[in-house]
């Protein structure tokens, strides 16, 4: 009797139906060289040769796809020139703080005796870098620690005002009162005058529960006015920050203002002037590290040129760290309403000087409520804390303060040229009817002016998306190996749909078979039994 055939197994079987699959798929498959591999007519010298050329186009698209998904992957977002015109109609014209670099009259401290505490803040005034500040064991130290003076006090208190300091305004061709459109602030140049500058009750968090009156008295309104969203949509018939009517001088801001020579009693640079500082209405100045001069004796013109930054509502997709910007609603300040790099940086000193002295310096954002203003007896600490070698410790907060994805600065070209030194007509009825001597020793001019109309904003837009993306790599795989979309559902189906498909119906035609087995079995060994309708069918006879 010949033996029975050994049953096949699960393995075997899928490992038989694969192969005839895969041999099919070689025949059928539109990538390129696979069909040659699969040829049986071919040689095997043949099909080994398309089977390297396969592999190397294979190896070759791997490299180019690593190298398009590393520029993905490291350059998300691209910076280009916005497409689009903008009018300077549409962005507030520049705010201006101007600061006279005297830092406190002659007249109001001159009465001041040597060994005063009013000496003291002279003292750092006048002389920031001086080593009496550095050696904290000197007896001008000792007194120092129980002086309980407030600087910005003093400084309000006998710096020029800015009614002794602005003598003419002009803006939009409209001469005003200087004190209808300059407000006194402190900066970290002393006491200063700024102009279209939004209240704090727009700026800070500390100031939101203020009830006071924010229209001046020509009847101009405040707004809420970011980069990113711009002027509100409805607008009162006179507002601040206000926007230029167009570009020119005459269309522009000019300002006369009075050094006072004589009421000089030491200056924050080497000599007399002031310090302007051109920025966006809801950015606290900085005029110390960054303001330009403007000599007296002089009439200087600066021509501004807006650098917007934009962003596309594509990037909100990219994480901050990769897109290296922030839009307003991703992060929040302490005590600044609106988010700007600036803003978080000053934050961030903030914090390191409060931990370092429990205080906070005046021209510092008050970032706790409970926190109280330095004094003078805290000067050796803060001295200290903002020595360059101990600001690594506040480094690893700034490196959270991106820029903001939408940004509004200003670029000033400064042009002086001298005042007139003989008499003849000038333009300006005022600096004309001054005499030449006080015009050359105390008086400064300014014009601020758009050079342009309209202006080109720089646009943040994704560098490579998802479509060029798939794109690129869709054009290396098809130019190397024909690898299309279908190319995916012949691989699916014939090198695992199909040989699943074909074992699942093995696995059941097997259990078919054994069942019918099963069952003949079973009649083979059951008794006959007959019915009495099956062996009479026509019925029993008696």
């Amino acid at each position: 009797m010949a033996e029975s055939k050994k049953p096949l197994s699960t393995h075997k079987f899928l490992y038989r139906s694969f192969k005839k699959s895969l041999v099919i798929f070689l025949k059928e498959t539109g990538l390129h060289g696979l069909k040659f591999v699969g040829d049986a007519k071919l040689s095997n010298w043949e099909r080994l040769f398309f089977l390297c050329s396969f592999v190397a186009a294979f190896v070759m698209t791997c490299q180019l796809i690593t190298n398009i998904y590393i520029k993905w992957e490291s350059t998300p977002v691209i910076i280009g020139i916005s497409p689009h015109a903008t009018s300077v109609l549409k962005v507030p014209f520049p705010a201006i703080t101007i600061c006279n670099m005297n830092q406190v009259l002659r007249s109001k401290v001159d009465m001041y005796q040597a060994d005063s505490k009013e000496s003291a803040i002279l003292k750092l005034l006048c002389n920031e870098d001086s080593e009496e500040f550095e050696d904290d064991s000197s007896p001008f130290a000792s007194n120092l620690r129980n002086n309980t003076l407030q600087i910005s006090e003093f400084v309000a208190a006998n710096s020029q005002p800015c009614e002794q300091m602005l003598l003419y305004c002009r803006f939009s061709s409209i001469q005003y009162d200087c004190m209808d459109l300059f407000r006194a602030i402190i900066t970290d140049e002393g006491l200063c005058c700024v102009f279209n500058f939004l209240p704090p009750e727009f700026l800070y968090k500390t100031h939101r529960s203020s009830t006071r009156n924010l229209t001046n008295r020509l009847g101009f309104v405040p707004v809420k006015w970011n980069p990113e969203t711009g002027y509100p949509n409805v607008l009162p018939e006179k507002y601040y920050p206000s926007a230029a009517i167009g570009p020119g001088i005459s269309l522009g801001f000019t300002v006369v203002m009075d050094a006072q020579l004589n009421e000089y009693y030491c200056s924050s640079t080497n000599g007399p002037g002031f310090k302007v500082f051109f920025h966006n209405p809801i950015e606290v100045p900085s005029v110390k590290e960054a303001g330009l001069i403007t000599a007296i004796g002089h009439e200087t013109n600066y021509r501004i040129e807006v650098n917007r930054g934009e962003a596309v509502s594509a990037i909100r997709s990219i994480s901050r760290d990769r897109r290296q910007c922030v839009f307003r609603n991703e992060q929040t300040l302490l005590f600044y309403e609106i988010y700007t790099r600036r803003n978080c940086e000053n934050e961030c000193l903030a914090m390191y000087l409060y931990d370092s002295c429990s205080c906070l310096p005046f021209d510092y954002p008050k970032i706790y409520e409970n926190a109280s203003i330095c004094l003078m007896r805290d000067t050796f600490c803060v001295k200290q804390a903002q020595r360059s070698e101990m600001r690594p410790n506040w480094a690893k907060c700034r490196k959270q303060c991106l820029p903001s994805c939408f940004d509004l600065t200003y670029m000033a070209s400064g042009f002086p040229f001298p005042l007139a030194s003989r008499n003849f007509k000038m333009a300006n009825p005022l600096v004309g009817n001054m005499s030449k001597v006080y015009l050359r020793d105390n008086i400064a001019v300014m014009n601020v002016y758009y050079r342009e109309s309209v202006y080109y904003g720089n646009m943040k837009n994704v560098y490579i998306g998802l479509t060029e993306f798939l794109s690129n790599i869709g054009g290396v795989m098809g130019l190397f190996m024909g690898f299309s979309v279908i190319s995916l559902a012949e691989i699916f189906y014939f090198l695992i749909l199909k040989p699943l498909t074909e074992l699942i119906s093995w696995k059941r035609s097997s259990t078919q078979i054994a069942e019918i087995k099963h069952k003949a079995f079973e009649l083979e060994n059951k008794p006959n039994i007959w019915h009495t309708k099956e062996l009479y069918p026509k019925g029993l006879k008696m």
